[in-house]
């Protein structure tokens, strides 16, 4: 279950100022349509093609790592994921890019969506029998090219024709200025730009980089409400926030635990880039990871149960998954660890507790 490509050639990366003078975001971002976005070149995002046997999206951001350690040149520490867009089969677009690099554009546009700039360009369909296509993006000496499965990269002109060549000679729908005439493509004319909703789908600022939600516009109109509504709101206003207060000591203090858990001597004031370096350096698998087959085989194994068993933690280190997951009652959670012992996988079943409906355990599973 665990298949990972990206585009046909890796492309060098340009770092500094000679990959943000030739990017082409230029001649496409200029829309209505894709106001508040800023782009990162195609240089300095990779663009992967993954399927994870993973329902819920931040399990799925989780076990990203695991998935293309293979395909990552450099220290998962040092490596920023993110799901930029899924399909109706489950298949994840991801990206792969330095943390450095994605904290250098957060310094400069801190509140707009960071998007690759491969997602710029629409992905065209698919050829017959499923046949991989291109559609491309010309700019002076520098092509912008999108892959049918989503994945893309950029080029230089008199590399194009090598790359094309060694792809197998994809069929090429082009925007934008003209192609080598060596190479065989169809003239779209326009420039062409994916709607905004989608670029903000693919926002990279994922994880410990998700921006806050700001509170300056609600405050304003409840301030309106509470003068027009006279003392007697005001006062209900003032026990809303103390209540809400209490709630959000309450949630730091449990967030606390679970993070001194995970890495002790760690505070959740501390800077979230430095806690995700840590838990990165913590759980990063020793050798060849064997996660997805163990997690795909978990995932089999509890199919039949559908969402009766949710998972709320997950983790993997020397070779063994680590799981906490939720149901309603134990004889669930026992039904799954009975369906894992029958698939050939070795559990052994941790802490379980039971209160308000639900009931919760942590299992360690191993091939």
């Amino acid at each position: 279950m665990g298949d990972a490509s990206s585009s046909a050639v890796e492309t060098p990366v340009v770092e500094g100022e000679n990959a943000e003078r030739r990017v082409v975001f230029d001649h496409l971002i200029a829309k209505d349509s894709a106001a508040g976005v800023a782009v990162i070149p195609a240089e300095l995002v990779h663009l992967h093609h993954v399927q994870l046997p993973i329902r819920g999206a931040r399990q799925r951001l989780a076990a990203l790592p695991f998935a293309l350690e293979d395909f990552v040149a450099q220290g998962l520490a040092s490596t920023h994921f993110a799901i930029c867009g899924t399909d109706a089969e489950g298949s994840v677009l991801a990206a792969v890019l330095k943390t450095d690099t994605l904290e250098r554009y957060l310094a400069d546009a801190a509140d707009r969506a960071l998007v690759p700039e491969q997602v710029l360009l629409p992905p065209p369909a698919p050829g017959p029998d499923g046949a991989m296509t291109w559609r491309t993006y010309r700019s002076d000496d520098r092509v912008l090219v999108r892959l049918s499965d989503g994945t893309g990269f950029a080029v230089t002109t008199d590399m194009l024709l090598a790359v094309w060549q060694l792809a197998g000679e994809p069929a090429i729908e082009n925007l934008a200025s003209a192609l080598p005439t060596a190479i065989a493509y169809k003239d779209q004319g326009g420039t062409g730009v994916t709607p905004a909703p989608i670029l903000w789908e693919a926002d990279l600022r994922q994880g410990v980089y998700r921006p806050t939600r700001g509170f300056a516009r609600p405050l304003k109109w409840l301030a309106a409400c509470l003068v027009l509504a006279g003392i007697g709101h005001l006062m209900l206003a003032a026990l809303d926030a103390t209540a809400q207060r209490r709630i959000a000591d309450d949630l730091r203090a449990k967030a606390a635990v679970a993070l001194t858990a995970k890495l002790p001597g760690a505070s959740p004031d501390d800077p979230p880039a430095l806690v995700m370096r840590r838990l990165s350096d913590a759980n990063r698998p020793q050798g060849g990871s064997g996660f997805l087959p163990v997690m795909d085989r978990v995932a089999s194994a509890l199919r039949a149960q559908g969402d009766a068993v949710q998972f709320q933690e997950l983790t993997w280190s020397n070779g063994a998954l680590r799981l906490t997951v939720e149901a309603a009652n134990l004889d669930t959670i026992q039904q799954a660890q009975s369906r894992l012992d029958e698939a050939g996988l070795q559990v052994s079943a941790g802490s379980a507790t039971a209160s308000d409906g639900a009931a919760r355990s942590e299992l360690t599973v191993r091939p």
